[in-house]
């Protein structure tokens, strides 16, 4: 290749580094770097004072092992006025008499079962749809079933980030620490994109939630006519949901440790790969806005890196990495305090390595497999 060549690439590089570094100072460090007093704070116990009643909502598909461990944790929450509801959908497994031990104990706890129909096929949209309708107060709390608050002020914390403005709150859905690096890959790609929506929320541009730690109120549920839109896709009811509904004005973040949910995570690859082909395949339904902020941040990443290959072979080389190392010092710094808030501190030092794998190994491997492999649906 001409020099001619090499210093295109060069160009190339640093159009990649600077939109790294515009999304570094301009998006991830509103999270990393608010005084998050509002949701970490004082404001903890202004739902409780206001009295919000709050329906949580669990749909539950052959989950009688978490229903068992986790269902204490929401229950128990420290919040004055609350409801859980969980869907049995069509368990086939011991979720019922589970559920049904818990009644006896939990005044609070309310039940709801849907039969299968051998016909009609349904995924959590349906569940979701029958707990919402059924909700009697206005907010809504969202968890899964193998999913536990980190603490007892969870759904304090989460109704405290509503003010009167306030139609949707998103949270962070962390997975529990595992001594194996699955467990590191799973939870550096969850961090990553926690990261990314939090802080495009707190920059005034929400694209989407998880729905293992998410609230919306019934009547903008309503008003969106609830998931009839995209009522066709297996998956969507928190991704797309939130990119239809969230704006500017309506959406907040509750980010303090409190707020955190914690789930299982997959334990070997191919049911990550499974669970990962499931989650990406809402992506291309996204609006124009939101898949034009993904996609510029993506070309700005693979840009980079392949730049910084290529380019680690020619004159320039000294350059690159003199650039790649101030780039590097950016992000320990401004992912540890992210990870800080998050709690997900023992990742820092890994993550350039785990970027490195997730880019170029797994995003792509998942997306091969979802060309070739027909739709996952959400349980079987």
């Amino acid at each position: 290749m001409t020099d001619i060549g090499f210093n295109l690439i060069f160009i190339l590089f640093c159009l990649g580094f600077i939109i790294h570094l515009l999304f570094y100072f301009f998006v991830y460090s509103r999270f990393a770097f608010s005084a998050g007093s509002r949701q970490d704070k004082d404001l903890n116990i202004t739902a409780g004072i206001a009295g919000r009643g709050v329906s949580v909502i669990i749909c539950a598909k052959n989950e009688e092992v978490f229903l068992e461990k986790n269902l204490k944790h929401v229950l128990e929450q420290n919040y004055p006025m609350f409801e859980v509801i969980v869907v049995n959908d069509c368990s086939s497994d011991g979720t019922q008499y589970v559920l049904e031990q818990y009644s006896k104990k939990y005044a609070n706890l309310r039940l709801l079962h849907i039969q299968e129909d051998k016909v009609y096929k349904h995924g959590k949209k349906l569940a979701l749809t029958v707990g919402i309708r059924s909700a009697q107060y206005e907010y809504l709390v969202f968890t899964d079933a193998d999913c536990k608050p980190a603490s007892s002020n969870w759904l304090n914390t989460l109704m405290g980030a509503f003010d009167e403005d306030t139609e949707i709150v998103l949270g962070y859905g962390a997975y529990d620490r595992k001594k194996s690096l699955i467990n590191y890959l799973i939870r550096m790609d969850t961090f990553q994109i926690g990261l990314q929506y939090l802080s495009l929320a707190a920059a005034g541009k929400p694209y989407m939630g998880v729905g293992r730690n998410l609230a919306y109120k019934k009547s903008l549920f309503l008003k969106q006519k609830g998931f009839a839109p995209y009522s066709h896709i297996p998956s969507g009811d928190d991704d797309l949901f939130i990119n239809k509904a969230a704006t500017r004005l309506n959406t907040r973040i509750a980010a303090g440790r409190d707020s955190i949910t914690i789930s299982e995570p997959k334990e070997s690859l191919k049911e990550w790969i499974r669970q990962k082909r499931r989650h990406i395949s809402t992506s291309r339904y996204y609006n124009f806005g939101s898949m034009l902020i993904l996609g510029v941040r993506a070309l700005g990443q693979y840009l980079y890196f392949i730049a910084f290959v290529v380019l680690l072979f020619t004159h320039w080389w000294q350059t690159v990495l003199i650039l790649a190392a101030v780039r590097i010092m950016i992000q320990l710094f401004i992912f540890g305090r992210a990870m800080k808030r998050l709690g997900e501190t023992d990742l820092l030092l890994y993550s350039p390595i785990i970027e490195w794998f997730l880019l170029f190994v797994f995003y792509p491997g998942v997306a091969v497999s979802n060309m070739l492999f027909k739709r996952v649906t959400w349980k079987t």
